[in-house]
């Protein structure tokens, strides 16, 4: 099939006009819509509706049936180059934000390196919305992410919820009491976003953008606690992981925030060549 007038049918609508589409592709507004009217012609119907005068675009129904088929397309055409260039080691995807892949994940990277010779990971650190993109267009295999959306063809399952803890600086007593959150003052935090629900619980008790500093690496959290007076909240593997660091110790909260979820996604139509790893990490997860 017609792969650049898939790719730029695609771009048409994602973008919501030929000229946008046209800029994403580094191509002129006349070669795209060239190549739209070459599939059209392949294809012996219309995808989008051609209105002089008027912005945007507006999709036939043989246009809107044809996304998914568009769609599927690509990542076969993807799959197809993988194969051409296939060697004794498979490439697997793996995009993750940072707090997730330095602290949950290295378990399951030794894992996999351990059950499949012929598997080589590759680690892409990304926000949730960008493995989710990335996900959709094929370009990472398999995502952990810390929020679920609704995307067409993508497969999402929650792997686990994690612990929020309260971090303090310093030295505890051997019987450390619990801490109403009310009892904190926000101007020695150092915040950092875990996720629209930690988010509505914390801005309950604290008024916004009232801390000390905002972060958005985990490790940071630790290499500028330096006082007894600083605290944050983070997931419980974080703390696990950093509090060697430092005189650093974990306080109960009398009202703890909501855990944080992690979230597996992957795409409906997996590369054969990699379901069979994809596959385990998902039984590897169901099994915790």
């Amino acid at each position: 099939m017609n792969t650049k007038g898939i790719q730029a049918f695609l771009a048409i609508i994602e973008n919501g006009s030929i000229s946008k589409a046209a800029d994403i592709l580094h191509l002129s507004q006349s070669s795209v819509s060239h190549r739209l009217i070459n599939l059209e012609n392949e294809l012996g119907f219309k995808l989008i509706e051609r209105q002089p005068g008027i912005r945007g675009i507006t999709l036939t129904n043989y246009g809107r049936a044809f996304i998914n088929v568009a769609e599927k397309s690509i990542l076969i055409e993807k799959e197809i180059k993988n194969i051409r260039l296939l060697s004794h080691k498979t490439p697997l995807n793996i995009g993750t934000a940072d707090s997730i892949s330095l602290y949950l994940l290295p378990p399951l990277y030794k894992t996999l390196l351990d059950e499949f010779e012929h598997v080589q990971p590759r680690i892409i650190t990304q926000h949730t919305l960008e493995t989710y993109e990335s996900i959709k267009a094929g370009d990472v295999d398999i995502g952990f992410v810390k929020r679920d959306f609704n995307m067409p063809n993508i497969i999402v399952n929650k792997i686990l919820d994690e612990e929020m803890v309260l971090v303090r600086y310093g030295q505890p007593s051997h019987n450390i009491a619990p801490i109403n959150p009310c009892e904190l003052n926000s101007c020695h935090e150092i915040f950092m976003d875990w996720g629209y629900s930690y988010q509505i619980w914390h801005d309950s008790l604290w008024k916004e953008d009232n801390h000390m500093i905002r972060v958005d690496a985990a490790h940071l959290i630790f290499d500028l606690l330096n006082n007894e007076n600083q605290w944050s909240i983070v997931p419980k593997s974080i703390f696990e992981t950093m509090k060697n660091r430092g005189p650093f110790y974990e306080q109960p909260l009398t009202n703890p925030p909501p855990t944080r979820s992690c979230y597996l996604i992957k795409h409906k139509y997996v590369n054969s060549n990699k379901l069979h790893a994809i596959n385990f990490i998902e039984n590897y997860y169901s099994k915790l």
